[in-house]
């Protein structure tokens, strides 16, 4: 099911978050980089378009008048003028979320741990998990640290386990318990097999 409203970074129990320096920077990195260009293309088409404006109006005020020098003087006037408007009312920059990670893969091919990770939640997060649900994600939090694979992987392993629990529920409701539990089992498994964690810690 589809989420629609809103929603806060997912929050584990035990409050772990994932402390892999490098990876952390990168993500700081991605988000700078994406405001920042989207700032400065916004700003150069501004520039430009207002720059050719003026030109025009120069060139008319020029003709019009037959005097170049007040034709200058007003353009100057008005270029100042529209700078300091600019300036001080300038939207924030749109970003678009889901592409701010694209250099890494997009969030879904972050380590399964930064599910819980706040910045990544500023980058494309809520966007990757629109269609998944609540109760997917309250799962997927709880068994995110030990997983071994990325955010994908462990969010197809949690639908996988929600559907697994439906069809061997003989006509009981499926509770979050009885899909955690399968999750779980899968995981400790995949993480046992895996050849090497994807997330260290470091102290």
């Amino acid at each position: 099911m589809a989420q629609d409203a809103p929603r806060g970074v997912p929050a584990r129990a035990d409050g772990w978050r994932p402390q892999d320096a490098v990876l952390n920077g990168l993500i700081h990195k991605c988000i700078e980089q994406a405001y920042r260009r989207n700032s400065e293309s916004g700003s150069m088409t501004a520039f430009f378009g207002g720059g050719l404006v003026l030109l025009i109006l120069g060139v008319i005020i020029g003709v019009g008048s037959g005097n170049p020098g007040m034709a200058v003087i007003v353009v100057v006037a008005l270029a100042v003028a529209g700078l300091f408007y600019t300036g001080m009312n300038a939207p924030e920059p749109k970003v678009d979320p889901i592409r701010v990670l694209d250099v890494l893969g997009g969030p879904g091919n972050l380590p399964a741990g930064y599910l819980v990770h706040p910045p990544a939640w500023r980058a494309g997060m809520p966007e990757y998990l629109a269609k998944v649900s609540d109760r997917q994600l309250a799962i997927a939090a709880r068994l995110c640290r030990e997983h071994p694979g990325s955010v994908a992987d462990l969010i197809r392993l949690v639908m996988t386990a929600e559907a697994h629990a439906h069809e061997h529920s003989f006509g009981h409701g499926v509770t979050e318990s009885d899909i955690f539990r399968v999750a779980h089992r899968a995981t400790t498994e995949w993480a046992r097999v895996a050849p090497a964690p994807m997330l260290v810690e470091q102290s």
